[in-house]
């Protein structure tokens, strides 16, 4: 019953940071981990390299421990906490997407109750850092596009009750909304959402 309500807690909590627009408002940066070295932990066991991606003339690699539930982003020998393993989510082979432009970025997720939760890791001058608060999707869709047609790209947070998508810049500010759909089938492109400037308007 204590897992449960802990559980109930957490998503209550993940949710609300993401449920209204502040504009990036209180949006912290947290500091790069230490440099790898030899027989680096992810918890109480050794780190395994989930998958890997080249992002700006290099390789980003997520690892993790054999469970997901402890993991690391590493980038040019720097490692950063995955948060949203403290929240619950289990990490796998598709929980990194990154992209690569002016400034690149790549966002870690995993399932955490019925939806999925992110972690935003944006590289400025060369120096990656981890964006404080998590994103949450109730409907388990959690992307990055290039929606604005900015030179970088932008955070997709799919809603389900109402069904739409939210669109947020890296520094946490609110892009825009779609307007709200009867079914998450109406959205560009479900289930691979591929939502363009046009689609957007002020959120409600």
């Amino acid at each position: 019953m204590l897992a449960v309500l802990v559980t109930v807690a957490a998503l209550i909590g993940v949710a609300s940071l993401r449920s209204r627009d502040d504009g990036g408002a209180g949006l912290q940066m947290a500091s790069p981990g230490a440099p790898l070295t030899s027989g680096e932990e992810c918890g109480s066991g050794p780190c395994r390299t989930l998958t890997s991606q080249p992002v700006d003339a290099g390789t980003v690699d997520l690892l993790a421990d054999d469970q997901g539930t402890n993991g690391r982003f590493r980038a040019g020998g720097v490692l950063i906490e995955t948060t949203i393993t403290q929240l619950g989510a289990r990490l796998d082979a598709g929980s990194l997407s990154c992209v690569t432009a002016s400034v690149s970025a790549c966002l870690v997720t995993g399932p955490l109750g019925s939806g999925r939760v992110g972690q935003l890791m944006v590289d400025r001058a060369g120096t990656w850092r981890s964006v404080d608060k998590p994103y949450f999707s109730d409907a388990g869709v959690l992307t990055l596009g290039n929606v604005s047609g900015s030179d970088a790209p932008e955070v997709v947070v799919v809603q389900n009750s109402p069904v739409l998508a939210r669109v947020y810049a890296l520094d946490g500010s609110t892009v825009g909304c779609t307007r709200r759909y009867t079914y998450l089938s109406q959205l560009r492109g479900w289930p691979d959402v591929r939502l363009q400037a046009a689609d957007l308007r002020a959120c409600s």
